[in-house]
């Protein structure tokens, strides 16, 4: 009977030891999150729920990363990045539509076709082009060319799954290339020839692979915090990550805890990169920014952490002012492309919150222009699309963060003197919406 007590003792024992573990384990990440959210005692709604218990909702977020893009070889001196099955929307067929870069002066002679899901393969029409940036930029030092590769066909075959691309140069094997789905728009509706769930307001594609991680700003964990939660603030809490990796473990671990969705892309460049190929680089991620969110947001926007946009009015709806949306419908269904003003702001890691720092240098520029894009026409007229109209600062505007050596002087301009009364009350308005979650 001895034996029998000493053993439920020696349970209970072990039981209780695991219990112990498990509430040490427990209050020491409630902790680490207190740390940077501190919202208990708090009786501000809308900000509280901006912060999750659970699981994040599925929605048509969870589709934005499919299939992974990953830079992989497809001959010896070519890499594809990502490829996008466009349907023909008035005749039969379509083309995959693929990324790619490849050795500067390489010669571009591939064979393509199709992997339908079924198991058949359709030989396709192979097509390409150069990207539009290779004429506008001329870089000696770069050693790679940026392409557009098609591979059309003028049946219905079905969905493919993956592209094949063989190179014949080097008469290497075929390399398949797995698709993203594209939906044709019947343009007499204005909606999807399938059913689609409904779209995402706004996503905004954060650029890593330009940005400085050296910089003071990168640095500063708070800073890169306040990147995401005050585009939340906004109304967009859907983001594409390119280059992934670079963004600090903490900061994820910290927004896993919001209703923020995170899209981790990798980019493992397969090319030396220098400063004079990162506005090729930048178009490359921006065209497959557009064609990730095809179907799935109104607007999209690529910035990089440093850089906040503040517009006039959230993408939520406004009843005193209307919405992002709302404001820009006035122009035509035509233009796609909105630019925004862009000032650089002397970054000071003193400041607790981002809109406290309020110098700025006027007569530095950014080196690409920052633009909010309109997802409303087909795949093919988004990419061709020329027609732009720069917005005015009542509308909204970004403001780029940089390191300034001369914070203070007399060339500096305080950026709130440009701003309406009712516009910095906005800002005012946000400002204390993330306030209250740092």
């Amino acid at each position: 009977m001895r034996k029998y007590q000493q053993l439920v003792l020696l349970l209970i024992s072990c039981l209780s030891v695991g219990i112990l573990l498990m509430y040490k384990t427990e209050n020491n990440r409630l902790k680490y999150v207190l740390k940077y959210v501190n919202f208990f005692g708090r009786n501000d709604a809308a900000v509280l729920r901006r912060l999750e218990n659970g699981t994040k909702e599925e929605g048509p977020q969870a589709v934005l990363w499919r299939p992974l893009p990953v830079w992989q070889m497809i001959g010896d001196s070519f890499h594809a990045y990502s490829a996008y099955w466009m349907r023909n929307e008035l005749v039969a067929g379509g083309e995959a539509h693929v990324l790619v870069v490849g050795k500067k002066g390489a010669v571009v002679d591939f064979r393509c076709s199709l992997e339908l899901l079924g198991g058949r393969s359709v030989q396709g029409k192979f097509r390409f082009q150069r990207d539009s940036i290779e004429s506008l930029v001329d870089d000696k030092s770069s050693n790679f060319t940026s392409y557009h590769f098609f591979c059309q066909v003028s049946r219905d075959f079905g969905q493919p799954g993956s592209v094949s691309l063989t190179d014949i140069t080097t008469t290497k094997s075929p390399v398949k290339v797995r698709l993203r789905n594209l939906k044709p728009t019947d343009k007499k509706s204005g909606s999807k020839v399938a059913a689609v769930p409904s779209r995402l307001p706004a996503t905004i594609c954060v650029d890593l692979v330009g940005f400085n991680m050296t910089s003071k700003f990168a640095r500063t964990e708070n800073a890169l915090l306040q990147f995401f939660l005050f585009h939340q603030a906004i109304g967009i809490e859907h983001f594409l990550v390119y280059n992934y990796d670079e963004l600090p473990e903490d900061v994820i671990h910290l927004l896993d805890r919001t209703n923020i969705n995170l899209n981790g892309l990798p980019f493992n460049f397969p090319f030396r990169q220098t400063n004079g190929t990162l506005s090729r680089i930048r178009q490359l991620i921006h065209t497959d920014c557009l064609l990730r969110n095809v179907n799935h947001a109104s607007f999209t926007l690529l910035l990089r952490p440093n850089e906040l946009f503040f517009p006039n009015s959230r993408f939520s709806v406004d009843q005193a002012k209307g919405s992002v949306q709302q404001q820009l419908r006035h122009f035509s269904s035509e233009t796609t492309r909105f630019e925004l003003a862009t000032m650089s702001v002397c970054f000071d890691e003193r400041k607790k919150l981002l809109p406290d720092n309020v110098q700025y240098d006027p007569e530095r520029r950014s080196p690409y222009k920052t633009i909010l894009d309109r997802l409303e026409l087909p795949p093919a007229q988004l990419l061709a699309s020329t027609t732009e109209v720069e917005l005015s600062l009542s509308t909204g505007f970004v403001h780029r963060y940089v390191d300034c050596d001369h914070v203070g002087s007399d060339g500096l301009h305080d950026w709130r003197n440009a701003v309406r009364e009712d516009f910095m009350e906005h800002i005012n308005a946000l400002r204390n919406e993330v306030d209250l979650l740092i």
